[in-house]
């Protein structure tokens, strides 16, 4: 940020100190909806601004940068998706193969829908330069909440003397295969994933059964 949109910001913050909370909603909300349309590198603070109805001084009020904005993005649309996400709980008797059938099949759900976070997200993680270094970073920070979810529930099912180690592993599996999962539904028209879902799971739940 310059040293005039500096100034302009501290001088923004004093006169608009109870500036209510939905204009950091609305902010957020027009560069999700300009990353759908354009991408990230077409959502410019200006077009970000120019949607919300916000000056640029209130973009600056709430977040540091652009960068630090679509971070925040990610975030609260991983929280919105946690909540509309059900729970994984299953009966005692559920084999994990049909556990992970219900996780993946979530997951299906969700690349339909691609949420902000995923979207944005994959735009931005094979990056390696400074340019959107927050953006990738909330993504990866998110991706690996999901991964620990996926590793604890499968903590339950397994061994003590295994099952920390295995489940480590096998959760981070299933959260690299629901990577490809993601560009397969985005690649191919006629995507059919339910039969894949089926193949990951049972693949999977074998390994795991075979350490029990």
């Amino acid at each position: 940020m310059t040293t005039q949109q500096t100034e302009s910001t501290r001088t923004s913050r004093k006169a608009t100190a109870g500036v209510p909370e939905r204009s950091r909603d609305r902010i957020m909300a027009a560069a999700s909806e300009l990353a759908k349309e354009r991408g990230i590198a077409g959502a410019t603070i200006a077009r970000v601004c120019q949607r919300s109805g916000l000056p640029v001084s209130s973009v600056y009020w709430y977040f540091e940068d652009k960068d630090h904005l679509f971070a925040e993005v990610i975030r609260s649309s991983f929280a919105t998706w946690l909540v509309s996400v059900p729970r994984w709980d299953v009966s005692a008797d559920t084999t994990i193969a049909e556990g992970l059938r219900r996780i993946l099949g979530q997951a299906t759900t969700t690349f339909a829908e691609m949420p902000a976070f995923l979207r944005i997200g994959m735009q931005v993680v094979l990056e390696t330069g400074e340019q959107n270094a927050k953006t990738r970073e909330a993504y990866i920070d998110v991706r690996d909440q999901s991964r620990l979810m996926i590793s604890a529930w499968l903590t339950a099912f397994l061994p003590d003397d295994v099952g920390a180690d295995l489940a480590e592993d096998l959760a981070s599996l299933v959260v690299a295969l629901s990577d490809g999962m993601i560009v397969g539904s985005q690649v191919y028209p006629d995507w059919e994933p339910d039969q894949y879902v089926d193949l990951l799971a049972g693949t999977l739940g074998a390994i795991a059964d075979s350490a029990r």
